[in-house]
């Protein structure tokens, strides 16, 4: 890894150990023990089935973005997005994003650049769904001024994204005589990349054409977080919690989103920090019994974590790669690593 792939990692390591000694601060161990020992786990088979559907629809998502450039069978490209989940959840720096986009490009006989460009699409599309959920369970929540702030920043960020996604799609010239201006006046080296990551936005909004592919991907998005947030949901009783969607759908986008902080492979840290953070935020518990929060984020990521990291690596030993072509994807793929990184983040 380069200099910079070593300072991301170094940060995220930092910010794990803040997130892991805040909660370990704050929590009792004793009742964290005798929590997990109560826990329901009939919920937690649930939880699976329903984490697990939510990729089958992800997967149908990715093979209607590539339509347009090639027809792809929709479980091949579940197999894909298995992939990429798998390797960011055991390698630094969200090179499993490259891992994916690489497997993609070599299956499929695709560019690297628009393996990149539709992976790209696939991440603001998610951000966009998630922030979007986010304002509209704000506004349902308690009358919690933490809440209420988050709702209206999510909500200028859902106009400003969907605008700039909008303007991409349908005002093309616009747009690139836009970005060339805003690149010229950055720093060469800033501004190239700015240019190049607008460029392969542009390429990967193919699929979003005026037509029933283009409503069935903006629908898939938004379904694809519902249902993961339905798993946040079923995963309540299990820990004696009040069934309560906006408590679920809260902690799920605040969860999401805060895992765009630098962190550890699989987000470890700073997924249970923000989830249990988002129960105390919407009442489920109190700051007395936190330890039910930690232990409920714990068995949530371990649910997330273990199935799909094992489906993930069956899927690219299936494929015909091994470790040791994940671990020089990164030389392969360096050109496109500056398009991948300003919205990489949201793939756990």
């Amino acid at each position: 890894m380069d200099r910079k792939k070593w300072l991301s990692l170094g940060v995220g390591f930092l910010v794990t150990l803040l997130c892991v000694g805040w909660l370990a601060y704050e929590v009792e161990w004793q009742k964290l023990q005798i929590q997990m020992a109560r826990v329901d786990w009939r919920w937690c088979v649930l939880a699976v089935g329903l984490y697990l559907s939510g990729h089958l629809f992800r997967g149908i998502r990715c093979a209607w973005i590539l339509r347009p450039h090639k027809q792809i069978p929709w479980f091949e490209a579940t197999q894909v997005v298995w992939i990429g989940y798998a390797t960011n959840n055991v390698l630094p720096a969200r090179l499993g994003e490259l891992v994916r986009a690489y497997v993609l490009a070599r299956r499929e006989k695709l560019s690297k650049g628009l393996a990149i460009s539709t992976l790209l699409v696939e991440r603001i599309l998610d951000g966009l769904a998630i922030v979007g959920i986010l304002v509209v369970t704000a506004f349902w929540a308690p009358t919690d001024p933490w809440i209420r702030r988050i709702g209206w920043f999510a909500g200028v960020l859902f106009v400003g994204a969907m605008s700039v996604m909008l303007m991409a799609r349908l005002a093309r010239g616009m747009f690139e005589r836009w970005l060339a201006w805003g690149a010229a006046h950055l720093p060469h080296a800033i501004g190239e990349k700015a240019e190049g990551f607008g460029h392969r936005l542009l390429d990967g909004t193919a699929c979003l054409r005026g037509d029933r592919y283009m409503v069935g991907v903006l629908w898939l998005s938004v379904l694809i977080w519902l249902v993961e947030g339905a798993m946040f949901f079923v995963l309540l009783p299990a820990f004696g919690l009040p069934m309560s969607l906006m408590t679920a759908y809260l902690a799920m986008s605040i969860t999401n989103l805060g895992v765009l902080l630098p962190s550890t492979p699989g987000h470890v840290g700073t997924f249970h920090f923000c989830c249990t953070k988002a129960l105390l935020l919407a009442g489920a518990i109190t700051v007395s019994n936190q330890s039910v929060g930690v232990g409920y984020a714990l068995v949530l990521h371990a649910l997330q974590y273990i199935p799909v990291t094992l489906i993930g690596f069956w899927s690219l030993y299936h494929y015909g790669f091994n470790l040791r072509t994940i671990w020089h994807v990164e030389d392969s793929s360096s050109n496109a690593t500056p398009a991948t990184s300003p919205s990489s983040s949201i793939a756990r």
